[in-house]
């Protein structure tokens, strides 16, 4: 089983409702395991259109047997679900389901970026996924997420 770390946010009533939702529907995926789930924390939106109202974020420790494009799959149908429709960059939505890491994986392609490309400069994921798997390491950094938060926290990282 490899393990995955996912960021979830909404910004759109019912924020806590969706993000629930979401867990449960995780935790009743074939071939996933909901191992750890952090405290939801609510934050200003970042590069949000004018208006757009203050989210709801959390993250979720995974273990699963399904492949990395599976994964991203599998969260955006979920998104689906929920109403998460795909338009204007950063505009409000029901769900946001984002595959932080995914085991020691380094993907990029046009689908699909892991690790998450601004996920150790970002408090609202980073500080989520720290608190559910702290030990795991980003591929490219070689840090854990423990040390990121650390070094984000005392101005280390940009």
């Amino acid at each position: 089983m490899t393990r995955a770390v996912v960021a979830i946010g909404s910004n759109i009533s019912p924020r806590r409702e969706a993000i629930r939702v979401a867990l449960q529907r995780l935790a009743h995926t074939d071939e996933v395991r909901l191992v750890a789930t952090s405290a939801l924390r609510e934050t200003d939106p970042i590069d949000a259109p004018p208006g757009s109202g203050l989210f709801v974020n959390g993250a979720c420790l995974l273990e699963t047997t399904l492949g990395p494009f599976e994964l991203f799959q599998c969260l955006q149908e979920i998104e689906a679900l929920a109403g998460r429709t795909r338009g204007t960059p950063n505009a409000p939505r029901t769900l946001d389901l984002d595959l932080i890491l995914f085991g020691d994986s380094a993907i990029d392609t046009p689908e699909l970026t892991v690790p998450h490309p601004r996920a150790h400069q970002r408090d609202f994921v980073l500080e989520p996924a720290a608190e559910v798997a702290p030990d795991m390491t980003h591929p490219h950094m070689g840090n854990t997420l423990a040390q990121l938060k650390a070094a984000r926290s005392a101005g280390a990282t940009s």
